[in-house]
């Protein structure tokens, strides 16, 4: 009977999905656009620029509405990334449970996500009505904000409506493969949202979440991060179980109403502010970067210089991600792009595997550290911390992950001297043909770098010129046509709806824990420990080094900054400093087995190297991102010391 059931699912599915595909294609369509049109925000900042340079003048407003803009273009991703998946999801538990319970859990999942939404969306459009109402409008230009923001609303109830019609499939998949027990199961679930988005809307008498809530607030507040993991563990994406466990520990403590209007006004005044409009402009850089094939050339430029020591192809590898990381911030991207050359060039010249995968799976992680990168803007958003500071202070630290990198390959080759051999020496000539292909690239990072550390243009003009700029050299190669200017600008859309979910979660989460005093009551836990603010430290980079084994980078960081970075400003350090600190745990964490993200990347690129092979290679660089946090410690400046002459 269940094979049947089974067998009979997609006949009863058919009609659903080709809804769903109509439905994949207008968002995937409407996002797209929505990314374009932060492009062009870019070259509109990049004209703003060379006017107000130039030639004394500017497009009179333009800085007062781009957050507006931005994050009206950037809440429109959202439907299409949900659709796809493109939320943050840990899926352990999924793995472990029966193919009926794996279903439920994914209907219960899709039920959170647009319930979640669903209030965000009622919320936002509550304030968007509190701007009209009061007149709201930009200080210099007057133009009236409520406008933005009911743009906002618009794209955050088509979010909740594409999780609706999730909600259909995966009920229809419970009940087809589940039978009773799928329908139990499913019946049950509605009833507890029901009651959950009941009381959350105020709908039911009382305030029945204060009825949860114990005297000690601190207790409550382990409750929630306990619900919140247990949330996780059923697959609810991480920004959305943020999301719903603050919501719930807000309205325990005050009551409903209450934490729905911070729902509203925190989101909507945290995705308003210039740090957000950033971190658009710098991922559509590191996408057009890709598309260009910058990785390439770069490697090209790097093996010219350095490929004839022995060696000298893991050097060009490591110098080629440090270069290319710069341009898109992401490890992965870095990683994939080099890797796919890098590693058949090294096998073809009899380089152990284990240096070949290590090498390049250490070189990936520079995307996240050198500046601009994803982490580092997500970081200053969250501390509400200098994104300009940031950058110009991972700046160092970049170039010394890179030297130790580098240094690792020579001690390895000093105690086994086989694992390579040296090449030829390339031609003069095919180094000056590689520097001519890399110099358009290379004047990029200097001008969007140097314009922040000179004052030139802010962050945000400063991503709007590397985007542009990106962009322009793709064209100039001819790389852009009409398919892969709109593949592009899908997969950025991915990226910021993955992003943008963790941010309106871990907005809700902070404010439950601001208001719960989290912070200083860990604060006051550690002080009653006795330890030296030194040994607090090291305390905090064990622990990112131990989560780093089993936890994504993006989801490590929403978790602990909002408490971890309070304490360490008590102790005194420099949140910079710290941000840096932090960007290198997660890091070193991308290569530590067994689940480091880079180390399953090289796996895919050859499948031919055995992930205990990789693992082997990845040791001699965890030692080394080791000895640079302990460098960072004894030698803060190496961080402090650029950020403090701007």
């Amino acid at each position: 009977m269940t094979s049947t059931r089974i067998t009979d699912v997609p006949e009863q599915l058919r009609s659903g999905r080709s809804h769903t595909h109509l439905l994949e294609g207008t968002a995937r369509r409407v996002a797209s656009v929505a990314v374009a049109a932060i492009l062009l925000i870019a070259f509109a900042n990049v004209l703003d620029i060379i006017l107000r340079n130039g030639f004394g003048r500017s497009l009179y407003g333009l800085n007062e509405i781009n957050a507006y803009l931005v994050a009206i273009a950037a809440a429109t991703c959202l439907p299409y990334g949900l659709h796809v998946g493109a939320a943050l999801v840990i899926t352990v538990l999924e793995r472990k449970v029966s193919h009926t319970a794996s279903k439920l859990m994914a209907l219960f999942a899709a039920s959170l996500t647009m319930l979640f939404f669903g209030l965000v969306a009622w919320r936002v459009f509550e304030v968007a009505q509190t701007m009209q109402r009061t007149g709201q409008t930009t200080i210099m230009t007057n133009v009236a904000t409520a406008p933005f923001v009911y743009g906002m609303t618009i794209a955050l109830v088509l979010a909740a409506l594409v999780m609706a019609v999730q909600i259909v499939r995966n009920a229809r998949e419970a009940l087809a493969i589940g039978g009773l027990p799928g329908l139990a199961g499913t019946v049950l679930l509605g009833l507890i949202l029901s009651w959950v988005a009941l009381s959350m809307m105020g709908i039911l008498p009382g305030r029945p979440f204060t009825v949860l809530a114990p005297q000690n607030p601190l207790i409550l507040a382990l409750l929630v991060f306990i619900g919140m993991w247990v949330l996780i563990l059923l697959t609810v994406p991480i920004g959305v179980a943020m999301g719903i466990a603050g919501l719930i520990g807000t309205a325990t403590m005050l009551d409903s109403g209450a934490s729905l209007d911070v729902l509203g006004s925190e989101i909507t005044s945290f995705v308003l502010q210039d740090g957000m409009s950033v971190l658009p402009l710098f991922l559509l850089m590191g996408a057009f970067a890709s598309v260009a094939g910058i990785g390439s050339d770069l490697y090209r430029l790097a093996n010219a210089m350095v490929g004839h020591i022995r060696g000298g192809l893991a050097h060009a590898s490591i110098l080629a991600c440090a270069a290319f990381g710069t341009l898109t911030g992401s490890s992965i991207a870095t990683q994939m792009s080099i890797g796919r050359i890098a590693l058949g060039e090294m096998r073809a010249r009899n380089y152990s595997a284990e240096l070949s995968s290590g090498s390049i799976a250490a070189g990936g992680t520079l995307g996240q550290l050198i500046p601009p990168s994803s982490a580092l803007i997500l970081y200053a958003i969250m501390t509400q911390e200098s994104v300009g500071k940031l950058f110009v202070g991972a700046i160092l630290p970049g170039i010394l992950a890179t030297i130790l990198y580098m240094g690792a390959v020579v001690i390895w080759l000093i105690l086994f001297p086989k694992h390579a051999e040296a090449g030829p020496r390339a031609p003069l000539g095919e180094l000056a043909d590689a520097a001519k292909k890399s110099w358009s690239v290379l004047l990029l990072l200097a001008v969007v770098l140097g314009g922040i550390y000179f004052g030139f243009f802010t962050e945000l003009e400063a991503g709007s010129v590397g985007a542009a700029g990106a962009f322009v050299i793709a064209v100039a190669r001819g790389k852009i046509n009409v398919e892969s200017f709109w593949q592009t600008m899908a997969e950025t859309t991915r990226t910021l709806a993955m992003m943008y979910s963790l941010i309106f979660g871990v907005t809700m989460l902070s404010f439950f824990f601001g208001i719960s005093d989290v912070p200083g009551a860990f604060v006051s836990l550690v002080n009653t420990l006795g330890l030296p603010p030194l040994g607090v430290i090291i305390a905090l980079i064990a622990c990112y080094l131990v989560l780093g084994t089993a936890m994504d980078a993006f989801a490590m960081m929403v978790i602990t900054i909002p408490i971890f970075v309070p304490l360490v400003e008590n102790l005194g350090y420099d949140p910079i400093w710290w941000g840096l600190m932090t960007i290198i745990c997660v890091e070193a964490g991308m290569i530590s087995p067994p689940f480091g993200i880079n180390i399953f990347v090289i796996s895919a690129l050859d499948r031919s190297i055995p992930l205990a092979t990789v693992y082997r290679g990845c040791w001699p660089f965890f030692g080394s991102t080791i000895l640079k946090i302990i460098l960072l410690i004894l030698f803060p400046a190496i961080v402090t010391f650029l950020p403090s002459t701007m």
